[in-house]
C-alpha cells in the first residue's frame, strides 16, 4: 500500500504532505500522506535511543517519497514514546489514532484489538462512527509482543514459527506467567525438563492468544473486528484468535497492521487537530465527535 513519487503527476511542489510517527518500545513507525492517501511508510526496529530511531524512520519514509522534512505541513506523534519524538507538532493518544485510521480503512469495523510490544487494548467503534467503550490490560500482562519475542529468542525459534493448524495434542505445556521476564524463565525451565522447544513456544503463543481473546470477550465482540499492532503480523497468534473468537479479522485495505497508528496520526495531522499539546487530547476528542459520521 502506498504510491510512488511518479504518481504525483509532476506537481510535487503543490502537494501538502503530512506525517505521523508511532514510537513504541521496540520499533518506530512512520507514515507519510497527502490529500490522496498514503505515500510511504517505514518500520524501524531499534535497541538504542528511541528519539534517534524516530528521526531515522522519519527520514527513511520521506526518502521513499523523495522530499526533505521541510516539506511536511504537520507532523504528529503517538505511542508509548510519542512525547519523545523529535520535531513533532504534538503527541496524540494512540486510541484516537487507531480509531481515525480504522474508520478510514474499513468503516464496517466495530471492534479493534490492538496488540503491540508494550500495549494491549480493545475498543469499540459506535455505529455513528464515534469512539465507544475500551479496555486495557494491567501493566504486567501488557507486554504481549515483547513476551513472544523474548521467548522466541530464548528458544532460538522464528517469532511466528508455530503453525496453529498443526495439532500437538497432549504435548503443549501450560504457560502460567504473563510477564515477559518470568515467561522466558519458565520456557527455559520447561525445555530443561525435557519438553520440546516447539511445544513450549506453542504453549506461550496459546497463552498470549487466550489472554487477548479473554479481554476481547469481556468488552464484547461486535463485528466486524480488526486486529492491529505488531502482534497482528504473528500468524500463529492471529490463527488461534480467529479460531477462539470464531471469526475472521478485517483486512483493513491491505495496510500493514503495524503502521495503522502512525497512519492515523498522519490523518489527524492532515485534518488539523490542535497543536497545543496541553489541549490536544480534548481537541482530538471533539474532532472525532464531529468526524464520526464520515
Amino acid at each position: 500500500m502506498g504510491r510512488s513519487a511518479s504518481s504525483w503527476g509532476g506537481r510535487e511542489e503543490e502537494k501538502l504532505l503530512y506525517a505521523g510517527c508511532d514510537l513504541g518500545v521496540a520499533t518506530a513507525k512512520v507514515a507519510v500522506i497527502d490529500e490522496e492517501g498514503l505515500l510511504a511508510f517505514e518500520i524501524l526496529a531499534y535497541s538504542g535511543f528511541p528519539q534517534e530511531a524516530a528521526a531515522a524512520a522519519t527520514e527513511r519514509a520521506l526518502a521513499r517519497v523523495g522530499v526533505p522534512r521541510s516539506r511536511l505541513k504537520r507532523y504528529l506523534s503517538t505511542g508509548f514514546g510519542g512525547k519523545a519524538v523529535p520535531h513533532s507538532d504534538g503527541a496524540v493518544p494512540d486510541t484516537a489514532c487507531l480509531h481515525r485510521a480504522v474508520r478510514m480503512l474499513d468503516p464496517r469495523v466495530r471492534t479493534v484489538v490492538s496488540v503491540g510490544g508494550h500495549s494491549f487494548s480493545v475498543f469499540h467503534i459506535r455505529d455513528d462512527g464515534g469512539l465507544g467503550e475500551s479496555a486495557i490490560t494491567d501493566m504486567c500482562t501488557a507486554g504481549m509482543g515483547l513476551m513472544l519475542e523474548t521467548v522466541a529468542v530464548a528458544l532460538d525459534l522464528p517469532l511466528d514459527g508455530w503453525d496453529p493448524g498443526v495439532q500437538r495434542p497432549g504435548q503443549v505445556p501450560f504457560i502460567d506467567n504473563q510477564c515477559p521476564i518470568f515467561a522466558e524463565s519458565e520456557a527455559i525451565s520447561l525445555v530443561n525438563e525435557g519438553h520440546d522447544r516447539h511445544d513450549v513456544q506453542a504453549g506461550v503463543t496459546a497463552a498470549v492468544a487466550n489472554k487477548i481473546a479473554g479481554l476481547t470477550r469481556r468488552l464484547g465482540v461486535r463485528r466486524e473486528v480488526a486486529i492491529v499492532g505488531g502482534v497482528a503480523k504473528n500468524r500463529a497468534v492471529v490463527g488461534l484468535l480467529e479460531r477462539n473468537l470464531q471469526l475472521g479479522f478485517a483486512g483493513l485495505s491491505g495496510m500493514d497492521p503495524q503502521v495503522v497508528a502512525a497512519y492515523g496520526a498522519a490523518l489527524l495531522a492532515q485534518e488539523g487537530c490542535s497543536l497545543d499539546t496541553e489541549r490536544l487530547s480534548s481537541s482530538v476528542s471533539e474532532h472525532l465527535r464531529r468526524k464520526g459520521g464520515s
